[in-house]
C-alpha cells in the first residue's frame, strides 16, 4: 500500500469521507469488524467519518448503526441530499419533475424498471426481481405505492426525486442513457450494465464534500475522501487527500493521491490504521 499523506496538525479535525459499494464494504456487502473498529478509532480521536454514496439515507443508517455510535452527518443521492446529524439538511439538488416525468415516460416505452428515491422514500416500479435485488442490498423496503402511483398522482411534483434508478436488460438500458443524453438538467452514471443511475446535473460527491466541509468548519486541504468509481472523481478534485482502493477503476486510479488495498480487503480500514499510528 502506498503511504498516507503528511497528518494535518494534531489540533485540527480531519473529515474523512467514504463512498460505501464498491469502497467501504467487504464481499459480504456489509462493514467487516476491521473497518467499524477503524471507524470509531478515528472518531474516537476527535474526527469526522462520513458516508457519501448514490443510496438513500436510511440505508446508510443501516450501516452507519453497525458502527455503534450516534447519528453522524450524512452525504446521500451522490450529493444531492447532505444531512447534519440531526437529520435537518444542508443541501437538497433534486430532479426536476419534468426530467423525472420524461425518464418515467422513457422506462414506460422501453419496460425498463425505474425506482424513484425521494428523501426517505423510495418508489418501485412493481414487486418484481429488481425490487427485490434492491431491498437486499440496501436493507431497506420500498413503499406500498409504486413509482406508477408516485407519478400519475403528482407526488413528483410536490416533492421531485433524488435519484431514479433504471434496472433491465443492457441494451435497453443502453437505449435510455442514449434517450436521456439530450436533456442538460440530468446525468446518468452506469453503475453496472443492468443498472442506470440518474441525478440531476446541479449536484455531484464534490459538491456534496465541499458543502459537508463548509457546515462542519472544516477546511478542505483536511479532509480525505475514499472512493472506487467514475462519480467518486469530482470528490478526488475537491479532497485534500484521494483515497482510491485498489479494485477503483482507470479514472479514479489516475485521480487518486493514494492508492490503498482492495475493498475485499478493508483498503479503506488499512488506510485508516497508518494514518492513526503515523500521528
Amino acid at each position: 500500500m502506498s503511504e498516507p499523506a503528511p497528518a494535518p496538525s494534531p489540533h485540527r479535525v480531519t473529515l474523512f469521507c467514504s463512498d460505501v459499494d464498491g469502497t467501504l464494504l467487504d464481499h459480504r456487502r456489509t462493514l467487516s469488524d476491521r473497518t467499524v473498529a477503524a471507524i470509531r478509532a478515528v472518531r474516537s480521536a476527535g474526527h469526522a467519518f462520513v458516508l457519501c454514496s448514490s443510496r438513500m439515507p436510511a440505508s446508510l443508517e443501516g450501516l452507519e448503526r453497525l458502527c455503534g455510535v450516534d447519528p453522524t452527518p450524512l452525504i446521500a443521492y451522490n450529493g444531492g441530499l447532505v444531512l447534519r446529524a440531526d437529520r435537518s439538511v444542508v443541501t437538497d439538488v433534486p430532479i426536476t419533475p419534468g426530467d423525472a416525468r420524461e425518464a418515467y415516460a422513457v422506462c414506460s416505452r422501453l419496460g425498463l424498471h425505474a425506482s424513484f428515491f425521494a428523501g426517505d422514500e423510495w418508489y418501485a416500479w412493481g414487486p418484481d426481481e429488481w425490487t427485490e435485488r434492491e431491498a437486499t442490498i440496501t436493507a431497506v423496503d420500498p413503499n406500498p405505492a409504486s413509482a406508477h402511483d408516485y407519478v400519475t398522482h403528482g407526488w413528483v411534483d410536490r416533492r421531485p426525486p433524488h435519484k431514479v434508478m433504471a434496472m433491465g436488460d443492457p441494451a435497453l438500458v443502453d437505449e435510455l442513457e442514449t434517450a436521456l443524453a439530450g436533456r442538460a438538467g440530468m446525468v446518468t452514471y452506469r453503475s453496472k450494465p443492468t443498472y442506470l443511475e440518474i441525478a440531476s446535473a446541479a449536484c455531484s460527491k464534490g459538491d456534496g464534500l465541499r458543502a459537508l466541509a463548509g457546515e462542519l468548519g472544516v477546511d478542505l486541504a483536511d479532509t480525505v475522501f475514499f472512493g472506487d468509481n467514475h462519480n467518486d472523481v469530482s470528490a478526488f478534485a475537491v479532497a485534500g487527500t484521494a483515497v482510491a482502493v485498489a479494485n477503483a477503476v482507470d479514472p479514479a486510479l489516475e485521480a487518486a493521491t493514494v492508492v490503498t488495498g482492495h475493498h475485499r480487503e478493508d483498503g479503506v480500514a488499512d488506510y485508516l490504521e497508518d494514518w492513526l499510528a503515523s500521528r
